[in-house]
């Protein structure tokens, strides 16, 4: 039987307040500045920022999570944007009392690593009830290397998700079973990202469904209440907005996954270790699951105390198997149908039978249940075989031995966060004139990234738009309806070359598709350039001020 939890929360608060500081001192104030977006018009924080932005703009839609002005007029939804739907709709009931440029990005990295150290503690308070140890431990959950690396998408950096399944699985069968609970975690993880909803609720169908457990019609009930409420969250974020070609479903299966060696495997990070090879590109980032020198000696030692030091009552495990099992089984989907040893492809079994999976084609990330198993029962089994100083000292050596190996690592995460250039995003719609284009509705790239090569960077296009309150027909998006894609990219192709320009609409084009639509309609349509980037509209609904030369 499981010893239950201490009621004292010392460990869990010193645990949080040691992921919090870790997180601010890595990131600094601009980034959790919650009006600093300058450093969101980049990489995958562009489609989060304006996901976010134009959900909190728009009236409400049906369903309550559709974008209509992003990426529009295909639309999408504020979940296939990864701008972490949980966090949107708690803000925009609030969004006329907001700064108009607001961001919780940094916030929300503040939150994850706050939540993985506090919720690591409780699940060290499983196997000691000293706060000191279990602070310590919570420090080393926040430390692991696979969680920063994910501070560029905000929403995967929700780890506590799965920390928090794993402390329900670590009650025991014979806890008071509390069904609001895993309600509240599968609505929750519903409203964050699919790919970890896709890990907790395997953990909690092992919990419920343990052959051991003594909850029967009730774990089951648990069970179906966490799966409907998660299903919940996933229409509250708009994932089944997609009609048509559209589907959750994508290629890449085998090719974003986990190189066995993976945990070994520094890809950088590590000071001492030398680099290992992987089999393709798409492990270096979606794979990556190095587990810093300082975890791997501690599992080590570990593994030496559990067979070399005996206890007069044998430990009950941290969970339970059935829940070990799933994890295996979700390693085992991480490795992929093409299992790869370092530079190698040792076995490809992939295939047509495989296609029902790629709905989570980046399946490297499936190890992180694993993960957080065994750092668990190596804290565990240090805590419950060595006194409280002696396990106190080896878990701090544990920290010691972890920062001095990704030393490097972090300081270049640091310095990238404070230099000034990653703080700024140069801007390309500068020039005052631009103030008469805000008369219209729509802003149009011809082409638009996701049909042909834009005429200008879409972060700026996209940037300017939202900045108006005008729809734009830009944007990346984590799945979309490829076929209504195409004709629509079809449909603006001939529009723009039959030289037909909607009313109401701005469109920025190539500087030869100006002199061409200039010299096919003539007085009907104006084309002026501004800041390098040339602009038309079709003159029956407005003029713009001519550019300067």
């Amino acid at each position: 039987m499981r010893a239950p939890l201490s009621a004292d929360w010392t460990g869990a608060v010193g645990g949080g307040a040691c992921g919090a500081a870790f997180l601010a001192w890595m990131a600094g104030w601009a980034l959790l500045d919650p009006t600093s977006i300058e450093w969101l018009m980049k990489l995958d924080w562009v489609p989060h920022y304006f996901g976010w932005h134009y959900f909190r703009i728009e009236p409400w839609h049906w369903p309550p999570g559709a974008i209509t002005g992003y990426y529009a007029p295909l639309g999408t939804s504020i979940g296939l944007t990864d701008a972490i739907p949980l966090a949107a709709y708690l803000f925009k009931p609030w969004a006329a009392l907001l700064p108009a440029h607001f961001q919780y990005i940094g916030a929300w990295w503040l939150l994850c690593f706050t939540l993985q150290g506090a919720l690591g503690a409780r699940l060290v308070a499983r196997a000691t009830p000293h706060a000191v140890l279990q602070a310590l431990g919570g420090l080393l959950f926040a430390l692991v290397p696979t969680l920063l690396a994910r501070i560029g998408h905000a929403a995967l950096c929700s780890h506590w998700l799965i920390l928090w399944a794993l402390l329900i699985a670590s009650r025991g069968s014979t806890a008071r079973l509390r069904g609001g609970e895993w309600a509240a975690l599968g609505l929750c993880a519903g409203l964050v990202q699919p790919y970890l909803a896709a890990m907790v609720l395997p953990l909690l169908a092992a919990v419920a469904l343990d052959g051991r457990a003594t909850w029967g019609r009730a774990g089951v009930a648990a069970l179906a209440a966490a799966i409907a409420a998660t299903v919940t969250g996933w229409w509250l974020s708009g994932l089944f907005v997609l009609e048509g070609d559209g589907s959750l479903a994508a290629g890449g299966l085998g090719y974003y996954s986990m190189n066995l060696l993976a945990p070994i495997t520094p890809g950088g990070w590590s000071r001492l270790l030398p680099a290992l090879p992987v089999a393709g590109d798409g492990q270096t980032y979606e794979g990556f699951h190095y587990l810093g020198l300082g975890l791997l000696g501690l599992m080590a030692l570990a593994a030496v105390l559990r067979v070399a030091v005996r206890r007069r009552e044998a430990a009950p495990p941290l969970v339970g198997r059935a829940v070990a099992i799933v994890a295996g089984l979700m390693t085992a989907f991480a490795v992929s149908p093409v299992v790869t040893w370092g530079g190698a492809v040792v076995l490809d079994v992939n295939g047509a039978w495989a296609a029902p999976l790629a709905a989570f084609r980046s399946s490297g990330r499936f190890f992180w249940p694993l993960t957080y198993l065994l750092l668990g029962w190596a804290i565990a089994v240090v805590a419950r075989r060595l006194r409280p100083a002696s396990a106190a000292a080896v878990l701090l050596a544990a920290v010691v031995v972890q920062g001095y190996d990704l030393q490097d690592a972090w300081a270049a995460r640091r310095a990238t966060a404070r230099d000034a250039g990653f703080q700024q995003w140069p801007r390309t719609f500068v020039s005052p004139e631009w103030a008469d284009v805000t008369r219209h509705r729509h802003l149009v790239l011809v082409p638009p990234p996701q049909c042909g090569a834009a005429p200008v960077p879409y972060e700026a296009a996209v940037r300017f738009a939202a900045d108006h309150g005008m729809s734009v027909n830009a944007g990346v998006i984590a799945r979309g309806d490829d076929g209504a894609r195409r004709r629509y990219c079809a449909d603006l192709d001939a529009s723009i070359q039959a030289a037909r320009l909607a009313p109401g609409r701005v469109y920025v084009v190539h500087r030869a598709e100006a002199q061409r639509l200039t010299a096919a309609l003539g007085a009907g349509v104006q084309c002026v350039e501004r800041d390098a980037v040339w602009a038309c509209v079709e003159v029956g609904s407005s003029r713009l001020v001519p550019g300067r030369p």
